[in-house]
């Protein structure tokens, strides 16, 4: 996919760099990444307080609403880690698979190791798979449209003159 960074393995220590980097610069990025930093603590603790307190159970959007803020968490911060390859190629759409994917790992860790906090059926865990991996979806398409949005309106598409359409 156009713009996809590489070595998928190295994003992490990529992450931890730029961060550390964009922080001390103590600029407008370290605000935006003290920003996401507070939205990831934020997010692991609704999770966590929501196993915790048997949220999840009670309050039937809690689910929805960790999923989808942790897909929006997860895109922003792999757009503002890889954002040198975003702005090169114009392109932030390989976020949505990056997040299915990422969604994915972690639905795979849910079941197997649910037996400590639900007992589900196999068809209620599809489900819940499939709604959790909309929401994740949701996050990152949210992100990637707002950041594509962006790129459109710091450099417009300019029209092809060459093209016997062009009129003026």
């Amino acid at each position: 996919m156009r713009g996809f960074p590489t070595d998928p393995h190295l994003w992490l220590p990529r992450l931890v760099v730029r961060s550390v980097a964009d922080i001390r610069r103590l600029d407008q990025l370290a605000i935006v990444w003290i920003g996401l930093i507070a939205w990831s603590v934020t997010v692991t603790t609704l999770h966590f307080a929501g196993l915790t307190l048997e949220i999840y159970s009670a309050i039937s959007w809690w689910d929805l609403l960790t999923h989808s803020m942790s897909g929006f968490g997860i895109a922003a911060l792999a757009v503002l880690t890889h954002r040198d390859r975003v702005a090169r190629y114009g392109s932030v759409w390989w976020v949505v698979p990056t997040i299915v994917a990422i969604g994915a790992g972690f639905e795979v860790y849910e079941f197997a190791f649910k037996a400590f906090w639900h007992e589900w059926t196999l068809q209620k865990y599809v489900v819940d798979t499939v709604v959790d991996l909309g929401m994740n979806t949701l996050g990152g398409t949210v992100v990637s449209s707002a950041v594509s949005g962006y790129l459109t309106a710091i450099d417009p598409p300019q029209p092809d003159l060459s093209s016997p359409n062009h009129t003026e």
